[in-house]
Formats: C-alpha cells, structure tokens, sequence
C-alpha cells in the first residue's frame, strides 16, 4: 500500500470509517468468524499438548512463550487476510473468500515478521503502559502510559500495511514500519492515530483485567482464558479498523503532500 490509494469510497469523517470497516468486517463474517474460531484452535492445541506449570517456573514461562507464539502466527494470518478482504471492498474490487485465503498466505510470512517486530517493542515498554505492574513511582505511567500507547497503536498499522504492501514479501516489513510510522506522523493524521491506539489498547485492557480477575478467584489455566477467548474474538474487528484507518492516513498523507 503505498500513498494515495484508491480510497474515493472512504468518507471523510471518523464515524464513516468505523462504519465502512464493520461493514467490510460483516460482508464476509462467516469467513472471519471461522478465523476467529481457527485462533481458538490454536491456542487449545497449544494448551493441552503442553502440560499445566504455574506461570512463575520455567515450564510455565516455557507456556507462555509457546501460547504467545501461537497467538502471533494464528493473528498474523487472521490479519493479512482481513486487510485484503477490507482493501478490496474500499477498491470496489470483487474478492472471494478463496482468493482472499490464497492471497493471505502469500503474505503470512512477512505480516508474522512485522508482528514479532511490534511485539517486541510492546514486551519492552510494557511496564510503562500502564498494563501490568507498574513503574517506580507508579504516577510515572500518567506521562508514559499515553505517549506508549501512541506507539502502540503507530506500529499496530504496520501489519495491515505489510499484508497490502506491493514489495516482495521480503522487503513488505521495511515497507510496512516505514509507511506506518510516517503515514502516522502527518499532522493530520495525528488525531486519527490516537483513535486508532485507542482502539488497539481495548483488547490488551480487556485481556490485563481478566488475567487479574481469573488469578484471584485461582481459576486454572488463567494465561490461556484470559487471552485466547479476547484475542480470537476482537483481532478481526480490529485489524479491520485499523486497515481502514491505515488506507485514509496514506490518503490523507498523499493530499497535503500534493497541497
């Protein structure tokens, strides 16, 4: 995806663009809820071959390390296809299901390298996000925690960008963090971003209060519950918000450049 799109289908106001992503979203859900239901499967699969460990030990950071991986390739694929199926709606192009699974294959590989990438960044400045435990002094996150999530949410466009990237999959990463971060840092677009972080802090939140939740009641397996069942349900809705968002911050780019 480069600058200046097609995007003559996109309305100009934020409502609009929640609007043509959940429509694009609920034009294939059958589609989209089966993806849904294959990150779920993926976890379970992870889940039962590898056996419980309380999560301080090795074995159970072992867990965790195989869960999150599991997470990545399951979304990963879950997104390139969401972003071409979204892509093509704003395009007015006609995509089958089979195309958009053909389609997202070919790029699955570079949209999982972009995601360790960006979750990467997210391991490292965890403790500032206000997500978890909390910096020394805790009023610190008050500063870091929105300038975290901003980031967040810059490098969250990068995977739908590298699903839409026309470079060979080898150089869609570079293309996808380089356009995310500089479509991002366009003063117009700096409203739309914090939109769009907003939206992509909401299933971390969602996954932070139901960890805490399912270990003080000491339900088992709270790693996998607290996180699986939300990330298999919002990664679709959220991967379509956020390549509408990406498709008019590359448009929105174009014209003041040309202005």
């Amino acid at each position: 995806m480069n600058e200046g799109p097609k995007s003559e289908r996109l309305p100009p106001s934020v409502s609009g663009l929640f609007d043509v992503a959940y429509a694009a979203y609920a034009g294939r859900i059958w589609l989209y809820l089966g993806l849904a239901a294959f990150v779920f499967v993926a976890g379970c699969i992870v889940e039962v071959a590898i056996p419980a460990a309380n999560l301080d030990t090795p074995a159970g950071e072992l867990k965790v390390i195989a869960l999150w991986y599991a997470s990545i390739f399951a979304d990963a694929y879950v997104v390139a296809i969401v972003a071409l199926g979204v892509a093509a709606r704003v395009a007015g192009e006609e995509a089958t299901p089979r195309r958009l699974t053909a389609a997202a294959l070919a790029r699955w590989l570079p949209v999982i390298a972009t995601s360790v990438i960006v979750q990467a960044v997210v391991f490292f400045t965890n403790s500032l996000s206000g997500l978890g435990p909390l910096p020394d002094p805790p009023a610190l996150v008050f500063v870091t925690a929105p300038l975290v999530w901003l980031v967040w949410g810059m490098l969250s466009l990068a995977l739908p960008i590298t699903a839409l990237a026309e470079e060979r999959p080898a150089f869609a990463v570079f293309a996808g963090l380089t356009r995310a971060i500089a479509f991002s840092m366009r003063r117009p677009n700096l409203s739309r971003l914090a939109i769009v972080s907003f939206v992509s802090i909401v299933p971390a939140l969602l996954q932070d209060i139901a960890f805490g939740a399912l270990v003080r009641y000491q339900i088992p397996r709270p790693f996998f519950w607290a996180n699986f069942p939300i990330d298999a349900l919002t990664v679709g809705p959220v991967a379509a918000v956020q390549t509408i968002f990406a498709i008019d911050m590359a448009r929105r780019a174009a014209d003041q450049r040309s202005a």
